[in-house]
């Protein structure tokens, strides 16, 4: 029997993405009419960012004129609206008036009085393009996500996209560290797969975060990371970052940044978390690179966007290293259920490989955090376009409820090119321990590259190796 109590009415639950894999409607009259009208008087074709959003608007008078509205809507109020003023329009005024590019309806539910559309609009260089040192993001995303979207209470505007002119894209620092380096530096095979981990619980003393790092390294993982909730002072961050560094040289790892790994040392990447205030951040990245971390782990979404990542390499030749560019705070304007509001999560992908992420998790498959699947091959394909995927590109981290269970159906569907496979509950639950946790990770990827992924295949091969199998079966059991 079904039932709807209170608000229940209200409750609507999305069974698919209303935009990505959609058809458009066949309506180019409308959509030539909407050009028309809102690009009246906006007349400057020059160098321009690309800025594509989804819109959903309540309906007017007539059909899609709800869009057409919201689109004129984000015109204005994302540059400047038509000169109406009695003085001679400035010369320059133009320079600073976007235009639509495109619009292509997607639906329309008149039981609802709802419209759909996906909308290109560019916003002229000259508007908000005002440093020289980088590119501006602040400026970019007032433009772009400031008040145009879910500002007005008549629409919502989902940015999805970014298309940057050669000009503007030139300004961004690009990969320092791509995926090819990264394996470099570890000394790997293309073929070998990156397996690394997160300490887990959340918060240890430091003697026992340190103690957990080394039984990590000592047991396979080639990069380590604490976990977001890792929240320490300044002080704190120097003595868990000297003492765990000063215990894995002690257990023969090298953390140098040293074209010549030496050959007495296995090279390792220890990654400490350093996420605080913009304010803040770059003292932190400071005393966790002089304590001897070789990378740093960071929301820039938290700590003063993508940019951040360029100020702390301009400290010196000394602070280049790999930055992990935590998802954390991302899901605030791109992980809305419903879809439809902040931002696609692509535009914080393609953000982070221009602005020089090394590494940047993407949520397994099977998983439990947003992006869902759906965004997951849309973010894949975006960065495939701009050459910031593959060896050349980012490392794509598969995180997020990875285990023995399912990484090598992430294997199977993503490949190993690119990727980096980080655990940490998965390891660090296991009932055998540390080194049980990791070895059952290995052997469900020496099982994926014979073909072998879903879970009852998975206990068949585990108990065909008799002891060596153990540590899969068990956490498979489990």
């Amino acid at each position: 029997m079904s039932m709807i109590l209170g608000t229940g009415g209200l409750l609507k639950r999305i069974r698919e993405h209303p935009y990505i894999g959609k058809e458009f409607l066949k309506m180019e009259s409308i959509e030539r009419h909407i050009l028309s009208e809102v690009n009246n008087g906006r007349n400057y074709r020059g160098e321009a960012v690309e800025a594509t959003y989804y819109i959903t608007a309540y309906s007017g008078k007539g059909k899609f004129e709800g869009i057409k509205n919201a689109i004129r809507d984000i015109l204005n109020h994302g540059t400047t609206e038509n000169w109406a003023d009695p003085e001679k329009e400035p010369e320059e005024y133009q320079l600073h008036m976007s235009w639509l590019k495109e619009v292509k309806l997607l639906g329309l539910n008149s039981e609802e009085n709802l419209e759909a559309a996906i909308a290109t609009i560019c916003i002229p260089l000259e508007f908000f393009d005002k440093e020289d040192d980088g590119p501006s993001l602040t400026q970019l995303r007032i433009a772009t996500s400031g008040e145009p979207f879910n500002a007005l209470i008549n629409f919502t505007a989902r940015l999805i996209d970014y298309k940057f002119p050669a000009k503007y894209k030139g300004k961004f620092l690009g990969q320092v560290w791509p995926h090819e380096r990264i394996r470099e530096y570890l000394g790997l095979d293309a073929s070998d797969p990156i397996i690394g981990v997160i300490v887990k619980p959340k918060w240890l003393p430091k003697d026992l975060f340190a103690q957990r790092v080394v039984e990590a390294a000592k047991a396979g993982a080639l990069f380590i990371k604490s976990d977001e909730n890792l929240h320490l002072s300044m002080n704190e961050l120097a003595e868990y970052v000297s003492l765990t560094v000063r215990l894995l040289e002690k257990n023969g790892f090298d953390l140098s940044l040293s074209t010549e790994p030496r050959s007495d040392k296995k090279r390792i990447i220890f990654a400490p978390h350093i996420t605080v205030s913009p304010f803040s951040i770059l003292e932190y990245a400071r005393i966790a690179v002089d304590c001897g971390a070789n990378a740093l782990c960071f929301s820039p979404h938290l700590a003063g966007d993508f940019g951040i990542i360029k100020e702390i390499y301009k400290m010196g030749e000394k602070y280049r290293v790999p930055v992990y560019a935590h998802t954390a705070g991302m899901n605030r304007y791109a992980g809305d259920p419903m879809f439809t509001f902040g931002e696609d999560p692509k535009t914080a992908y393609l953000l982070a490989g221009l602005s020089g992420a090394a590494f940047m998790q993407l949520p397994a498959l099977g998983g439990y955090i947003r992006p869902t699947d759906a965004e997951k091959f849309s973010i894949i394909e975006r960065l495939k376009e701009e050459g910031l995927i593959g060896n050349k590109g980012m490392t794509l981290v598969i995180a997020g409820g990875l285990g023995a269970h399912n990484i090598g159906y992430n294997i199977k569907v993503f490949g190993s090119e690119g990727k980096m496979f980080l655990a940490g509950t998965a390891v660090y639950h296991h009932p055998d321990g540390i080194k049980a946790g990791i070895l059952a990770l290995k052997l469900a990827v020496e099982a994926a590259y014979e073909g072998i992924s879903e879970a009852e295949d998975l206990k068949r091969y585990a108990r065909s190796l008799g002891e060596r199998g153990y540590p899969l079966l068990k956490t498979l059991s489990h």
